[in-house]
């Protein structure tokens, strides 16, 4: 009997190292300075314009945690606003993540040639995850009437600022591509 128990706990500490392994092998770069000797003046626009959706999505995930926690006190028609605005945040945060890889892409691309054709397809893709963010944050905004309570009220408000700042944040970066 002991010895069932024990294979999943190995195959836990395994899976954990081999994560472990593959972090170390692969760091996902953090917008940083390459080889710090690259100045604030030359960096380029687009990343800053992903260092900013990068702090937006950050800021979706703060507001998000904290509504969760709220949301533990909550009861009735609260509690439902409160679920439908936690999944409002959600759903933005996963299309900003999804513009974050698109644009991630783009910028590592070396071939004009790709890069021109990447470009179309990463306007289509901004275009379409800002007309949704837009559209959550029309909800978000609906959810809001529902919202009875100050903390809740005004960080339901928090989350659809944000849904609107990253909607607004796609939309100029996809400009900037023209």
């Amino acid at each position: 009997m002991r010895r069932l128990f024990i294979f999943p706990v190995i195959a836990v500490f395994a899976a954990a190292g081999l994560c472990a392994v593959l972090l170390v092998a692969f760091p996902k770069p953090l917008g940083g300075q390459a080889g710090g000797s690259q100045s604030q003046a030359t960096e380029s626009p687009m990343l800053t314009n992903e260092r900013n959706l990068a702090a937006r999505k950050k800021a979706l995930l703060d507001e998000a945690a904290d509504l969760e926690q709220m949301m533990k006190s909550l009861t009735g028609t609260e509690f439902s606003a409160a679920m439908q605005l936690d999944q409002k945040t959600d759903q933005g945060v996963l299309e900003v993540d999804a513009a974050l890889w698109f644009i991630g892409i783009y910028e590592k691309m070396q071939c004009d040639v790709d890069r021109e054709v990447a470009k179309t397809a990463l306007q289509n893709r901004l275009g379409f995850y800002s007309h949704t963010l837009g559209i959550q944050a029309d909800q978000a905004a609906g959810q809001l009437v529902f919202l009875k309570l100050p903390a809740t009220a005004q960080a339901g408000a928090r989350i659809r600022d944000e849904l609107r700042a990253s909607k607004n944040k796609l939309d100029e970066i996809a400009t900037s591509l023209k």
